[in-house]
């Protein structure tokens, strides 16, 4: 399931082979339109865009292939298969509709959407390994565990890590900071929303310290975490539990 509040949609696929993709407006939960592929595909991970009519689709079969959906039309646009190993998370940049990340368990890639005459085509502009990253500040030589990913304001993107690091990326020039560290105070000056494996954390971060404002404990393990458009309101789903 994905949403963008913005437009006030919501998209869901079905839980099976060559599944279908029901895009709806909230609150009046009409449907917008029905997607239906004809390849033999699952879907892992969906994504809509903040500009164009964009619906991104990840699928494990075949080897984790991203197709993008003008979901207005219900017409794939573009695809790209074997787009990576292990892809749980699909985010479209909310300042450029044509762009999206994918998150793996040991890699980031962000993709462009480039036209071409009548054709469009996903082409990889940056691809990062954290788990490979090291840096004098980070006071351990801990390998790195992409958990959760989100933009900025300025088309950045932060990282969080299963072992607790907060990383800043620049797609442009690939420059990886660490933001924050478990075990060494960092200052920062960016608001950010993350996930870490099994407890949602809401942090506000602060130009002289990391502030962590509330966290709710959860028996289950967390898959998505999303926020309102006002900031005010966490929906948190997890395979048994939605608060």
């Amino acid at each position: 399931m994905t949403a963008n509040g913005s437009k006030r949609i919501f998209a869901f696929s079905e839980q099976k082979l060559s599944p279908s993709i029901f895009v709806y407006s909230f609150p009046e939960f009409q449907l917008k339109n029905k997607l239906k592929g004809t390849a033999p595909l699952d879907c892992t991970s969906l994504a809509l865009s903040d500009g164009g009519p964009f619906l991104g689709c990840c699928s494990s079969l075949p080897n984790y292939t991203i197709t993008v959906w003008n979901w207005e039309k219900a017409e794939p646009i573009c695809s790209q298969p074997k787009a990576g190993c292990d892809v749980v998370s699909l985010v479209f940049n909310p300042l450029n509709c044509f762009q999206l990340c994918a998150l793996g368990t040991a890699s980031i890639t962000v993709w462009n959407i480039e036209k071409s005459t009548n054709l469009h085509v996903l082409k990889p502009s940056c691809y990062i390994i954290p788990n490979m990253f090291t840096q004098p500040e980070v006071c351990t030589k801990a390998k790195l565990t992409p958990a959760a990913v989100c933009w900025t304001a300025t088309s950045e993107l932060y990282v969080t890590c299963a072992q607790g690091f907060l990383l800043l990326v620049d797609p442009e020039s690939l420059d990886v900071s660490v933001q924050f560290n478990p075990s060494c105070k960092i200052s920062t000056d960016t608001v950010g929303l993350f996930c870490k494996v099994g407890l949602p954390v809401k942090m506000l971060l602060s130009s002289v310290f990391i502030e962590i404002i509330k966290t709710w404990q959860i028996e289950q393990t967390v898959t998505t975490v999303m926020h309102s458009p006002d900031n005010e309101m966490l929906v948190v789903t997890s395979n048994k539990v939605r608060t």
